[in-house]
């Protein structure tokens, strides 16, 4: 273990950023990186701040946190929200391995001494290990999520990648699907290249998520203006730029999109961020499933190890993935209702898990909350 690691809170968010690049040889999660940080803070949430561990002046480990609240509870946790997935804290890599169960907690200490008002420490959907270094910070108290994420290995070339659910079932239909794009008026595949074109296909998926979240009763994560400004400021400085950092691609039939997804290279791995596709006359030709065929097989030519779904457990995704990946949440209560809060989060995963786990349970729970939403709407 390092000896002498002391906490500290940085309240400037923009002068804690410039800290990132200055730490030689680091790793950290996609959404503790300068882009997502920044964008998080200037569009969505301005209360952020980073809490940090130094060894003497020299910082080993920062944590990105913005203060949001929940009913009456007030929560720091990762910038980003629910969209902050697989998480990993800027982490010196002299210091795997070296930040100990106390230094953790001492730093939880530290946030509360200085943000008196946060009544907890939630942080979510954690890896356990990033580029081969162990994550510290799952010394807090912590729970397995009810989701993980799959990916799919795709050294093996696209052929062997088909292989692993049907191969020929899935060329028949990606080619029948392609006849019916032609016959209502041809199709096309592209890649957002400008800020202008990333804001359409952002504002059009944004439409679909909307329709999709009423239809099936779910809350839209991503209606808030602060949420939709993040995104489009995200992917609209990264499009066009290489290497490739945050890219959207979208399925246009007869001029319309009528599926998009927005992926991240990270470590030299794919993520599928977000999707969505056009309920409409075309939805029986399986817009979404056509994308991400086409996708795959470009990744596979473009060299890419790993082409991760992101969080979640869907029978689409099981069709090409190989890999399952378990992800975490940590957790500190610093006030009696926070402590209530934690506990009755970790009893929420726990039931969360045991229903996603009994495949009749979870099938009637997606129906029950489709037809709640029905009634909502009416």
């Amino acid at each position: 273990m390092i000896e002498s690691l002391s906490p500290r809170i940085l309240g400037d968010t923009s002068a804690a950023l410039s800290l990132w690049d200055e730490m030689p040889d680091h790793v950290s999660g996609l959404p503790q990186s300068v882009a997502w940080v920044r964008n998080w803070h200037e569009h969505a949430n301005a209360d952020c701040f980073t809490a940090a561990l130094y060894e003497a002046e020299t910082p080993v480990l920062f944590l990105p946190l913005e203060v949001v609240k929940s009913g009456a509870i007030r929560l720091a946790r990762f910038p980003g929200g629910t969209h902050a997935n697989c998480n990993f804290p800027v982490l010196a890599r002299r210091a795997a391995g070296g930040i100990g169960p106390s230094a953790v907690r001492a730093l939880a200490r530290a946030i509360h001494a200085a943000r008196p008002d946060i009544d907890a420490l939630l942080l979510p959907r954690q890896v356990g290990r990033l580029d081969g270094i162990t994550n510290p910070l799952l010394h807090l108290d912590k729970t397995l999520n009810p989701n993980p994420v799959l990916s799919a290995s795709l050294s093996c070339g696209f052929d062997a990648v088909l292989e692993r659910s049907n191969a020929k079932r899935k060329r028949k239909k990606h080619r029948q699907h392609a006849r019916r794009y032609e016959e209502a008026g041809g199709y096309r595949i592209l890649t957002a290249s400008s800020a202008d074109e990333a804001t359409q296909m952002l504002d059009r998926f944004f439409a679909m998520k909307a329709e999709r979240f009423a239809r099936t009763g779910i809350a839209d994560v991503f209606a808030d203006a602060g949420v939709r400004a993040f995104f489009r400021s995200l992917f609209g400085e990264a499009a066009g730029k290489k290497p490739a950092s945050f890219e959207l691609k979208a399925l246009e039939v007869a001029g319309i999109l009528r599926a998009v997804i927005g992926k991240s290279y990270w470590l030299g791995d794919l993520t599928v961020e977000f999707g969505g596709i056009a309920e409409d006359d075309l939805v029986s030709a399986s817009p979404g499933e056509f994308l991400f065929f086409e996708d795959i097989m470009q990744a596979c030519r473009n060299g890419i190890a790993i082409y991760s779904f992101g969080i979640g457990d869907e029978p689409y995704k099981r069709d090409w993935c190989d890999l399952v990946e378990p992800l975490y949440d940590s957790m500190a209560g610093f006030t009696l209702k926070g402590r209530a809060h934690v506990a009755a989060y970790r009893a929420r995963n726990a039931t969360a898990a045991a229903i996603k786990n009994n495949a009749q349970l979870w099938t009637a729970a997606k129906k029950l909350r489709g037809l709640l939403g029905g009634r909502h709407r009416s």
